[in-house]
């Protein structure tokens, strides 16, 4: 948080081993990597690290400039690779050892002469897996960007030659006075196809940072965004939309984003359920918050697409609160926020909101305070007892964790506590400490005396 980070920007047709180049630099299996086209859509960005120097690599869509009629997500591609060329430090022209230069690898080594882009451009082979690749050919010079660097990202020899020639050439770092954020917030923004969790992230950013179209599964990655706010750093995830539709075209691949999808889930600290607001909660709405309490998981309802709602008035958002509530009735302490991403309606306050749950989950409660919780609330409503013959007695609450916060119940037996009665603590804590967006744990464990 102290520097500016050099970027270095991974460009090239399809299928040429942008993304498994980036997965090596990175050293982690970030990107999504197979043999169908167009599998990178957005830009994906991470930070790498290599004698002592960091920087951050993004990889980018096939560019085919030579593509007449490019439809909408071709467009929207391309329009993501030439932000990352424009921003770069550094470009990484990769091209293909096997198949050699064809056409559109030579008409990009063009554009990027033309636009004075050649100073900044490294040259990479990828695919010499042997030593009978290993031999630049003619037709490399010939695309007028320097030497070819011949490596195999798959196999990653050539790799650390071309890491040592990025540091070579990266830009001095740029000193900036910030300071040391006071939380670091993931934030994993979910939810089926096409309800608006891209529009969404640029929304919140101000920015096109990922593409957005109409058609379903756009986004077949997990894109992390870093940036401070209010003091806090927060990174936010765009994910693939989580469906389980059996007529997916490329449906290896979609399985592919949605178990991406879930994972991130399970690392994030706080989850977007975005929906849309004029359509009806569904059932994989409902498995996917399945998913975010099964992680424990803090969660904002996003209602999307509020500008398609008519009247606005506060019987109307009264209405659909008790819609969401009654649909999902386990999140009732879920906070829900109606916005419009097209319209850049009230996105900004959810990052506010965000902050108000952070506090809850790292709320920290005395003995004394979870004490006088206790006394109140058995004098307004004794223990139920379960199983058995005998009557539950609470001795004590205690916090356990944070994030989210775990309280432990401290009974005579464990078994004969009615479930409940742990459910009527658990809604309490909720409401009495101001505790939103975020689940608490309870476990009950016998009182032992000493």
């Amino acid at each position: 948080m102290t520097h500016l980070l050099p970027q270095i920007a991974i460009i090239g047709r399809a299928n040429v081993g942008k993304s498994t180049l980036f997965n090596r630099l990175i050293e982690q299996n970030k990107a999504l990597v197979s043999k169908i086209a167009g599998t990178t859509r957005d830009r994906n960005i991470a930070t790498a690290e290599w004698r002592g120097r960091r920087f951050q690599v993004i990889d980018t869509g096939g560019l085919d400039i030579n593509k007449k009629n490019p439809d909408q997500i071709s467009q929207e591609i391309i329009k993501q690779s030439q932000q990352a060329i424009n921003k770069a430090n550094l470009i990484l022209f990769v091209v293909d050892a096997k198949s050699g230069i064809i056409a559109s690898d030579s008409e990009l080594a063009k554009a990027l002469v033309k636009n004075k882009q050649k100073d900044k451009t490294i040259l990479v082979v990828n695919k010499a897996d042997s030593l009978r690749w290993r031999q630049p050919s003619a037709e490399m010079y010939k695309l007028n960007l320097g030497q070819p660097n011949m490596l195999s990202a798959a196999n990653g020899s050539g790799v650390g030659d071309l890491l040592d020639l990025i540091v070579s050439r990266l830009p001095a770092d740029k000193k900036i006075k910030t300071e040391q954020p006071n939380n670091e917030i993931k934030v994993a923004i979910v939810g089926k196809p096409n309800v608006g969790k891209s529009s969404l992230l640029n929304s919140i950013l101000g920015e096109e940072r990922v593409m957005v179209t109409d058609i379903a599964h756009t986004t077949r990655e997990s894109h992390d965004t870093e940036f401070i706010y209010k003091k806090n750093k927060f990174t936010l995830i765009d994910t693939a939309g989580i469906s389980r539709d059996n007529k997916l075209k490329n449906k290896s691949l979609e399985k592919k984003s949605i178990d991406r999808s879930l994972e991130t889930i399970a690392k994030a600290d706080i989850v977007l359920l975005v929906t849309e607001v004029q359509k009806n909660i569904s059932t994989q709405d409902k498995n996917i918050t399945q998913a975010i309490l099964e992680n424990s998981k803090s969660v904002i309802i996003v209602a999307n697409k509020w500008d398609l709602i008519p009247d606005k008035d506060e019987k109307t958002i009264n209405r659909y609160i008790d819609y969401y509530q009654a649909n999902f009735p386990y999140l009732w302490w879920a906070p829900i926020i109606f916005v419009s991403a097209k319209e850049n309606l009230r996105t900004k306050k959810i990052l506010d909101l965000i902050l108000d749950i952070q506090a809850a989950r790292s709320i920290q409660l005395t003995d004394k305070q979870l004490e006088r919780f206790l006394k109140s609330k058995i004098k307004q409503h004794r223990p139920a007892r379960g199983r058995g013959l005998k009557n539950p007695y609470i001795y004590k609450l205690e916090q356990a964790a944070i994030n989210p916060p775990r309280i432990i119940i401290y009974v005579n037996d464990p078994k004969i506590l009615h479930f409940s009665y742990i459910r009527f603590l658990q809604n309490n804590l909720h409401q009495q400490f101001n505790i939103i967006g975020t689940p608490i744990q309870i476990e009950v464990k016998k009182w032992k005396s000493k």
